[in-house]
């Protein structure tokens, strides 16, 4: 599956291309990690996206979970770690609300669905 649609960089916020694309930059951009993330992963990347020094950083730590064991813990900070690179969209008022899933599928697979409730109450599912 494609995720890049060129227009959906120029859409605005009120379009569902334009939330639908932001939703996936907030997500799969990697944010920077924290001190704890660093002691978690014993080791001292940093990770983070370019451009965190031009802009206000949109990004996710969801990164930091690549070589965690598949446990409740970890999907509690999968969702936490959407749930933190998302409230952006609410707390601007770009949408009404933000739902996250995250689920064990497999012993080594955990999958995540956002699910956003636009202003004007339409749901919409951003693809992953």
């Amino acid at each position: 599956m494609s995720h890049f649609n060129l227009t959906a960089l120029t859409a605005p916020l009120t379009s569902i291309d334009g939330l639908t694309h932001a939703a996936l930059q907030s997500v799969l951009n990697h944010s920077t990690s924290t001190q704890n993330d660093r002691a978690r992963m014993k080791n001292d990347e940093r990770g983070g996206c370019w451009n965190e020094d031009y802009v206000r950083a949109i990004g996710s730590r969801d990164w930091t979970l690549a070589r965690e064991k598949n446990t409740p813990q970890t999907l509690i900070r999968t969702q936490r770690f959407y749930d933190d690179a998302l409230a952006w969209l609410v707390d601007e008022g770009h949408a009404r609300s933000v739902q996250v899933n995250a689920v064990a599928l497999t012993s080594t697979t955990i999958g995540r669905e956002i699910i956003i409730t636009t202003n004007d109450n339409e749901l919409v599912k951003v693809p992953l």
